[in-house]
């Protein structure tokens, strides 16, 4: 294992995807393959996202203004400084917040939050690459289910297909860095060592545009 620099040009890696999708794993099982700094989503510590999944439409600006600013705070310790002495690899792409704020916010609360994204992501470091991560959603359904959070119970199925529709369609868009995107219904990267390692080379060699792999 090259535990020095696997991932040919990229020092700022994101891995992103729909809920229960397996983000936070992969990143974990990618960094075993090098050096690397990790930037993990801190969501436990929203305070009103229990609330949001029980009454969406109540509590949903609090939730996602929080995740903002949260967000935001936490990619400014990304600079081009740091990324000459380590590789970064984080489970969230600051864009998220467009994803999931279209799909839960209307109107002038909308608007307010739109104006404030847009004052805050010129200040945010671009990735190299983004791994987005796509399964069916039944698969997601089950790791969801399979990993217990408990304000994740009777998880609301429309929420999350319609989120994943909104996934691929913001990433059929997205050209602010090249996107890899992985099918993952048949594939398990916390079990899986040589799937790591097909990444890890994926990764190495993809350096513009989109393009999808596995099945």
């Amino acid at each position: 294992m090259d535990r020095g620099y696997p991932f040919g040009p990229h020092r700022y890696i994101v891995v992103e995807g729909p809920i229960g999708v397996g983000k936070t794993t992969l990143v974990h099982r990618l960094a075993e393959h090098a050096r690397a700094r990790l930037m993990l989503e801190i969501f436990e510590e929203n305070p009103f996202l229990a609330d949001f999944y029980q009454d969406r439409d109540k509590f949903a600006f609090q939730t996602e203004l929080f995740f903002l600013l949260s967000r935001f705070r936490q990619q400014q310790t990304v600079t081009q400084q740091s990324l000459f002495t380590e590789v970064t690899l984080s489970d969230y792409l600051f864009h998220k917040n467009l994803i999931f704020s279209g799909l839960t916010l209307v109107d002038a609360e909308w608007q307010l939050y739109l104006d404030i994204f847009e004052a805050l992501s010129p200040r945010v470091l671009t990735p190299d690459l983004v791994v987005l991560l796509d399964a069916p959603l039944d698969t997601l359904l089950g790791r969801i289910e399979k990993r217990s959070r408990s304000y994740e119970k009777d998880f609301d199925a429309k929420y999350l297909e319609d989120l994943v529709l909104r996934y691929r369609r913001e990433f059929q868009l997205y050209d602010k860095a090249p996107v890899l995107v992985v099918k993952t219904g048949e594939i398990d990267f916390s079990r899986d060592e040589e799937a790591v390692q097909w990444l890890v080379d994926e990764i190495s060699i993809h350096t513009e545009g989109r393009h999808v792999i596995g099945g």
